[in-house]
């Protein structure tokens, strides 16, 4: 099996076990049921593609397939309907709001593993990352969210604004360097944007007071900027 993720927004168990035992073997699916779990699913991503039934228990999949489509983050993401509404109708709808494919139920196996490995083998190549790993934190850059990871591998959300977050990201990518608070002001707010030297001093010194639990070090050097440590084995976070 392939490391690529798919997501299936489909509520009928017996289709999701028809598509697990279609696919299986090309990729990692995930089965969800209602739309409000495909948008917490894609937040977590990134997944590889997504396979989405019209009618669902809280919404219409049409719509949702708009609403995905209007988002600059998932241009790339690749939509099939699988669907037993077989109207041309229905299907010109769903190929006008975006989606990749348009497949009708039943599913015969062979034919719908065929159609989903060709989509995974065609999508944009050197997309750009949505996570990484830093040592005991795990940042994706998709939803803006930075979790501190245990050593069971249990992870806790860090509750930061979006400039702590950029920040901390451009700290974990420069662990160990001292970095100027010219860097900073022009990596988090941009060269156009003027902020003078106490605000990012404000935004530095909460970003510190939610990590100090977590045993990193944040710290700042005298004449230089601003310096991140981080330690093995760090303490669990109380946030």
């Amino acid at each position: 099996m392939s490391g690529d993720r798919i997501l299936l927004v489909e509520d009928a168990l017996s289709m999701q076990y028809v598509v697990q035992a279609a696919v299986g073997s090309l990729c990692s699916l995930t089965c969800v049921a209602t739309i409000a779990d495909a948008e917490r699913e894609l937040a977590s991503g990134p997944y590889a593609l997504l396979l989405l039934d019209v009618e669902l228990p809280d919404g219409d999949g049409f719509e949702y397939c708009k609403k995905i489509r209007a988002q600059d983050k998932f241009q790339n993401l690749p939509i099939i309907f699988l669907t037993w509404k077989a109207d041309v109708d229905q299907r010109v709808l769903g190929f006008s709001l975006g989606a990749d494919d348009y497949i009708i139920k039943p599913i015969e196996p062979k034919e719908f593993s065929a159609r989903i490995e060709s989509k995974l083998k065609r999508r944009p190549q050197g997309a750009p990352q949505t996570t990484f790993r830093k040592s005991d934190f795990r940042v994706d850059l998709t939803s803006h969210r930075i979790f501190l990871v245990a050593s069971d591998e249990t992870e806790q959300e860090l509750n930061l604004t979006p400039i702590e977050f950029k920040l901390l990201v451009h700290f974990l990518r420069n662990e160990g360097v001292v970095i100027p608070r010219e860097e900073l002001l022009t990596a988090v707010w941009g060269e156009a944007v003027h902020v003078s030297a106490h605000t990012i001093d404000t935004h530095i010194s909460s970003l510190r007071k939610k990590i100090s639990n977590t045993g990193h070090h944040l710290k700042a050097v005298v004449k230089k900027g601003y310096c991140f440590s981080i330690v093995s084995n760090p303490k669990p976070a109380t946030i």
